[in-house]
């Protein structure tokens, strides 16, 4: 997956013929490539310096695979679990941990929000009226429970495969899950904790073959393939994992 650059946005509202789009400019692009989600819309990605006029043909060429995509996603949309485009969660449902918490706002006199974790609960302490600053515990708290989780898994899944990395980093990205560096440092997004565990097992597998082929050659694929020999389901179904993760937290 491309890591994107948010720069240079815009939108398109010149011709009533092209649907609506945000254009994101990613420095590893080298095409111009279409991404659709319920939750950001018609995203246009496109390469540095390309010649944004261009940008609605594209779109226009593209509508019957759009006309796809949004029926597609619509009928997902209906498996969504109740709450998910909630600006603020009234539960925190981690996949990966099989650990389903129902989320207590009490306000406080505090400067910022505590975020305590109980058995079943978690709460959240001091100005809840500010939905943003709620969300950004919320994600803190998350990044700090990928740390104390994804990365001992990481470690034990390394060493039962035998490939070992340098260390391991926690993110927070829209486009990846994961990402493995040519010093073997592995990036691991802390929004894996919303998915199943048999999917985030795979990532990190996925990653950690990354250590000894940095691409995805068919070399790469068979070392996959020896480690997990499910791999493709799994990865098909990584693909469509984002609707796993809730507004919230991946606004």
């Amino acid at each position: 997956m491309n890591k994107i650059s948010k720069r240079r946005l815009s939108r398109s509202m010149r011709d009533p013929d092209t649907p609506e789009y945000t254009v994101r400019v990613s420095r590893r692009a080298k095409h111009v490539h279409l991404r659709f989600s319920l939750l950001e819309g018609l995203v246009v990605v496109v390469p540095e310096g390309f010649d944004r006029r261009k940008i609605p043909s594209v779109v226009v060429e593209k509508r019957a695979w759009l006309e796809r995509t949004r029926k597609r996603l619509i009928e997902q949309r209906k498996d969504l679990p109740e709450g998910h485009f909630d600006p603020v969660p009234g539960r925190v449902l981690l996949r990966a941990l099989e650990e389903d918490r129902g989320v207590v706002y009490r306000a406080a006199e505090r400067r910022r929000i505590r975020v305590t974790e109980t058995p079943g609960r978690l709460e959240l302490q001091g100005p809840v009226a500010d939905q943003e600053a709620c969300v950004a515990a919320l994600r803190e708290w998350l990044r700090g429970k990928a740390r104390a989780t994804l990365v001992p898994w990481l470690e034990r899944s390394s060493a039962t495969l035998g490939l070992p990395y340098e260390r391991a980093v926690i993110r927070g990205q829209r486009t990846r899950w994961g990402s493995c560096s040519e010093r073997r440092v592995i990036n691991l997004n802390y929004k894996l904790l919303f998915l199943p565990r048999e999917q985030v097992h795979y990532l990190l597998v996925h990653e950690l073959c990354h250590t000894r082929h940095m691409n995805h050659s068919p070399r790469y694929w068979a070392l996959v393939a020896q480690m997990l020999p499910d791999y493709a389901r799994l990865d098909a179904a990584l693909r469509e994992a984002w609707r796993y993760v809730p507004a919230w937290a991946n606004a």
